[in-house]
């Protein structure tokens, strides 16, 4: 979907409000409130579609973190929380595993914007969970400089999850 598409609103309702609505209906447990999301995810994505940048991807996933970043503020300021039926040991919550697959999603392209001296020493440092003295001999640059590039990298990744409305 290119921008010109974002233009409208009944085009983005008619594309992603059934996603929309089965995604924050499994979180809310409320019918009414996921419509709402819904309504709220796509007004503001309307507003903002000057923002949306269509060389960075597919608008679903821009879409789903708003959609999810509303549904997490009503669900902090409802006072109460239903109860949850418990999962059999072993088995994850569906919803927390959409949540998961987003997430990488979000930071997956995130990622993909920084410089490679950048990407490389946050993957080594805090996906392979190395120490910077390792990943300066693997990467096979000064500690110092691994620790420059950490800092300023997630700084970037930072700068980008914020650009994204992944983080605020």
């Amino acid at each position: 979907m290119g921008t010109q598409e974002l233009g409208s609103v009944r085009t983005l309702h008619d594309a992603y409000a059934g996603p929309l609505y089965v995604f924050a209906y499994r979180r809310l447990r409320d019918a009414q409130a996921a419509e709402e999301v819904v309504q709220d995810t796509l007004v503001r994505a309307w507003r903002a579609r000057e923002r949306y940048d269509e060389t960075r991807g597919p608008v679903a996933p821009w879409l789903f973190t708003i959609a999810r970043n509303l549904v997490t503020d009503r669900i902090r300021r409802s006072a109460t929380r239903p109860e949850q039926a418990m999962l059999p040991a072993g088995l994850t919550d569906p919803v927390d595993e959409i949540d998961r697959m987003l997430e990488t999603w979000q930071v997956a392209d995130a990622m993909s914007g920084l410089s490679v001296a950048h990407r490389e020493a946050i993957l080594a440092c805090h996906y392979r969970g190395l120490t910077v003295t390792e990943a300066a001999a693997l990467l096979g640059a000064p500690a110092g400089t691994i620790k420059s590039r950490l800092y300023y990298g997630l700084r970037a990744l930072r700068l980008r999850l914020e650009e994204m409305g992944v983080v605020g």
